[in-house]
């Protein structure tokens, strides 16, 4: 199969089980939400945030093991794929028994003397967090034989387990409110053990079709790897520390500003976000370990050309499903919710907003991280992301309204999306006029008539479900429209024209 039929089929498959996914999981929070109620669903919220450094580093960790794999793959090393899989192997089998060790007391500590916890809730919460402890052991030790699904690009593969892992997890959703017991602690054990099974299937089926999976001793304790692994990892670790204090920082500073209420909003908002940006990550999760074994082969100006790619088209996929989200948000959340938490609207529109400036930029740290000097990169990023909790705790001083909080949140992407087309020049030779022109001006060519179409039916219409039709329709013709137009190249509408006929001509000879 070629690299670019490989490419579509993964971006494809990917984004079906997106959606997919992503309608499962918003249409069930509606029936979590009622059965937990606004208290327990913020709790549950608040203490995910407990062992986000931990899932953190285990984000971490994974990037920088799929990136070395796949620079291996892209070489064409085998030998040195395998070494980098068992080094990683100990690395993760050590560093979560160590995380687990020290994270346990302490985030047992904040729920009990820190945060913001209704007295009889407290013992349950320390069971929440203990279990989804648990959980995230079992995923970091999983690390490098998922890494090995998407080094290898076996997108598809990953697809049809994030699609399972919905499907149980809607199913959980719907069997909660039926629960006679703790609803909190049923659906936290429930969750845990779909995500336990899944990991285990994952690696039990990796090691079946990957050699390079295989344990050899010899190669566990490579001082050179481990280094290095390490180095690359603790550089980027700076930039994702960002994150943290941006994501789960802003949910401990609303706890302690106006309690567990407004977690439940800003949990809402975040699995708004989540699941969008799991349709840009169809694209970009395609394009990663192409973008990376390139670099492998030192194909320079065809990694720059799909860095660009990379943020055009996450871009624009995310633009299909934030414009009608955003016009619409109010609307959407009381037909899904019923009764919403109050300033969930607000956090939906703020942090959405936020994504885009993400996205927009996503191509630069692929191509940043895939070439592989990011330690200037990620002290400049990660420096502009540490603002955000001090920031954060500023503008809610000073003005005392949740969503004063979520006003950092802009500040920073601005700064990072800055700064990742200035390291882009800086270590590729990319050219911001480039990104300018080829990227963010098509992508606001879109974005702007797009949203003032698809705000037009407020004008003459009530709030209702016509309307919001009509507005996504409005919304998704002239994305579509204009993206095919003015947002693709014309050598990237003949490449998206082949591949979808080789795809058809191939379902026509499996048909035969």
């Amino acid at each position: 199969m070629t690299s670019s039929r490989r490419l579509f089929l993964n971006t494809m498959a990917t984004f079906v089980r997106s959606v997919f996914a992503a309608g499962l999981a918003l249409f069930s929070s509606r029936w979590i939400l009622n059965a937990l109620g606004h208290t327990d669903f913020g709790l549950f919220t608040l203490v995910g945030t407990l062992i986000a450094f931990v899932a953190i580093l285990n984000g971490v960790l994974g990037g920088s093991v799929g990136r070395y794999l796949a620079f291996a793959i892209g070489k064409g090393d085998m030998l040195e794929v395998n070494q980098w899989f068992n080094t990683a192997i100990v690395i993760h089998t050590i560093l979560p028994g160590i995380l687990v060790l020290i994270g346990w007391p302490i985030g047992e500590y904040c729920i009990l003397h820190f945060l913001a916890i209704p007295v009889d809730r407290v013992n349950a919460c320390v069971l929440v967090f203990r279990f989804s402890l648990i959980a995230t052991f079992v995923a970091m030790f999983a690390v490098p034989y998922i890494a090995m699904f998407t080094a290898k690009q076996k997108i598809a593969e990953t697809a049809f387990w994030g699609t399972l892992q919905a499907l149980l997890a809607f199913s959980l959703a719907f069997s909660l409110s039926y629960a006679n017991a703790d609803r909190l602690l049923v659906y936290t054990m429930g969750m845990v053990g779909i995500t336990v099974a899944i990991t285990l299937s994952q690696i039990i089926r990796a090691t079946i079709i990957f050699p390079e999976c295989r344990i050899v001793r010899k190669f566990w304790f490579s001082r050179e790897h481990i280094q290095e692994l390490f180095v690359f990892a603790s550089w980027s670790l700076i930039g994702c520390l960002g994150g943290i204090l941006r994501n789960q920082g802003t949910a401990i500073l609303l706890n302690l500003f106006h309690g567990p209420k407004v977690n439940a909003a800003y949990g809402i908002a975040n699995q708004v976000a989540t699941q969008t940006g799991i349709f840009a990550q169809a694209m970009t999760g395609a394009l990663s370990p192409e973008i990376t074994a390139i670099a492998g082969r030192n194909d320079r100006q065809r990694m720059l050309d799909l860095t660009l790619r990379a943020s055009k088209f996450a871009t624009l996929l995310a633009l299909l499903f934030t414009i009608p989200l955003f016009v619409e948000m109010e609307y959407i959340l009381n037909l899904w919710l019923k009764t919403p938490p109050a300033y969930t609207a607000i956090f939906c529109q703020v942090i959405l907003l936020s994504f885009l400036l993400d996205k927009i930029t996503i191509g630069h740290m692929i191509a940043v991280n895939a070439q592989g000097r990011i330690a200037t990169y990620q002290l400049f990023v990660g420096g502009i992301l540490l603002c955000t909790l001090p920031l954060g705790y500023l503008l809610l001083k000073l003005f005392n309204v949740p969503v004063a909080a979520l006003g950092a949140f802009i500040m920073t992407s601005i700064g990072c999306a800055i700064g990742r087309v200035y390291w882009g020049y800086h270590l590729l030779a990319l050219s911001p006029r480039c990104w300018l022109t080829g990227v963010f001006g098509r992508c606001l060519l879109i974005a702007i008539p797009a949203t003032a179409l698809s705000a037009l039916p407020h004008l003459f219409l009530p709030a209702s479900l016509p309307r919001l039709v009509l507005s996504i329709l409005l919304s998704l013709v002239v994305t579509l429209g204009l993206g095919w137009l003015f947002g693709l190249t014309p050598a990237e509408r003949n490449y998206v024209t082949h591949s979808i006929h080789a795809v058809l001509m191939k379902i026509r000879r499996l048909d035969r």
